[in-house]
């Protein structure tokens, strides 16, 4: 007898603990209307054996980055840095606009997807392309833009 009380006492705790008092008075958060690229960045990203395993690593590209938000388009001139440390000369000899990563930040809660055969951002493409488009959704979801990706020069 005393177990069965102890139990509805348990699941009256238990029934109480998932439901919520509060059904008015919430704010409405806002819902953001920017669709933006605010910064664009280059790396190159190689293995390296250490032992028995490889390690990844990274160089991020020297880049002169313009966003142009009127027109909706990112200029950039990419240039490859000088050797350093594990990016030796060698290395530093296989980069080229078709096996680079790019990623950038956009505007607060906004998604970016990539048009037609542009590269996917996040992923080593080919950014030899010469119309490379990426669509910014808004957290409002109907707000869109289609930024244009112009790469203008690359230096090694």
């Amino acid at each position: 007898m005393k177990m069965k009380y102890l139990k509805c006492i348990l699941l009256f705790f238990v029934c109480m603990s998932f439901s919520s008092c509060l059904e008015s008075g919430l704010e409405d958060l806002p819902s953001y209307e920017d669709a933006d690229i605010k910064a664009f960045t280059f790396e190159y990203r190689w293995m390296v054996k250490e032992g028995d395993s490889e390690k990844l690593r990274v160089q991020k590209m020297d880049a002169d980055i313009d966003i142009n938000v009127e027109n909706t388009t990112v200029t950039c001139n990419i240039t490859v840095p000088a050797v350093n440390g594990t990016f030796t000369q060698e290395i530093r000899n296989q980069v080229t606009l078709s096996n680079l990563n790019a990623y950038c930040t956009i505007s607060t809660a906004a998604t970016i997807i990539p048009i037609g055969d542009t590269p996917m951002l996040g992923k080593i493409g080919d950014f030899s392309k010469s119309d490379m488009q990426y669509e910014v959704i808004a957290a409002d979801g109907n707000t869109t833009k289609t930024w244009k990706l112009v790469i203008e020069g690359f230096n090694k």
